[in-house]
């Protein structure tokens, strides 16, 4: 009984850094972590799930702390990097899709859920952790909100308006593209600093590595189909945005904007 007292009581101390601020979270992160392992370590068996929820909650705070860097575009202030968060922002744990079998599985059951390019069971590879997750669009309209405190996902006008300021500043999306990972001889010059790497997409299997990348456009409530954007060099080596929809079969990059 006392033992989960005393669980419950860290469970709470978790919880409670989500209103700190992210120079407390990175001070008393590792202390909490040292701790949990502690008391984790002689109950492992009867513990497990409590170990996974907790360490679930962990990792969605350091992703917090990790994902604060915005890059101002005109009036917008874009997240610097995709999105990599697996839980939602309350904390509670977003399925992860390892097979192409359990990316259906989540979309027949209308259930959130994210993956690794090729079903990746790892985060250990450089493509991985420069192109972030993949999302189906059930994670984005789940009401437990995908997007980090302090973000928001973008809409269709978002991205409208962030093409409209380059094309206003005599650029294209080639000066957003990152200057690396393209495979069909093209480089973008990142003038922006948002660094959009051809992350590619999935349906079924996944397909585009190094040629494109397609972004979610959240719409509230989802229906038949969910805009997304897709980002590619075209026929005349201009880095270029379409406009496009899709069903729940899909899954794409994320990237937040600034609430």
């Amino acid at each position: 009984m006392k033992k989960s007292i005393i669980l419950i009581a860290f469970i709470l101390s978790v919880n409670v850094l989500y209103s700190q601020s992210k120079k407390e979270q990175i001070a008393n992160l590792s202390i909490r972590l040292d701790s949990m392992l502690f008391f984790l370590s002689s109950e492992r068996t009867a513990h497990e799930e409590e170990k996974l929820i907790l360490n679930a909650k962990i990792n969605s705070l350091e992703e917090q702390i990790r994902s604060n860097q915005s890059i101002k575009v005109d009036a917008q202030n874009w997240l610097a990097e995709n999105l990599t968060v697996s839980t939602f922002r309350n904390g509670d744990i977003i399925l992860q899709a390892q097979s192409v079998e359990e990316w259906r599985e989540a979309g027949f059951n209308e259930q959130a859920a994210w993956c690794y390019y090729n079903d990746r069971i790892e985060d250990s590879t450089v493509v991985v952790k420069t192109y972030g997750k993949l999302y189906n669009s059930f994670a984005l309209n789940d009401a437990r909100g995908l997007a980090p405190e302090g973000w928001r996902l973008p809409k269709e006008a978002d991205w409208k308006e962030l093409e409209e300021h380059l094309l206003f500043s005599g650029m294209s999306f080639s000066d957003a593209f990152s200057k690396e990972g393209w495979t069909n001889g093209q480089l973008g010059s990142n003038t922006t600093g948002l660094n959009f790497h051809p992350a590619g997409w999935r349906d079924v299997g996944c397909g585009g590595l190094g040629s494109q990348i397609s972004y979610w456009a959240y719409q509230s409530p989802i229906g038949e189909s969910t805009p997304y954007v897709s980002l590619f060099f075209d026929e005349n080596g201009l880095g270029t945005l379409v406009n496009r929809s899709t069903s729940w079969i899909n899954g794409f990059s994320v990237r937040c904007l600034r609430e």
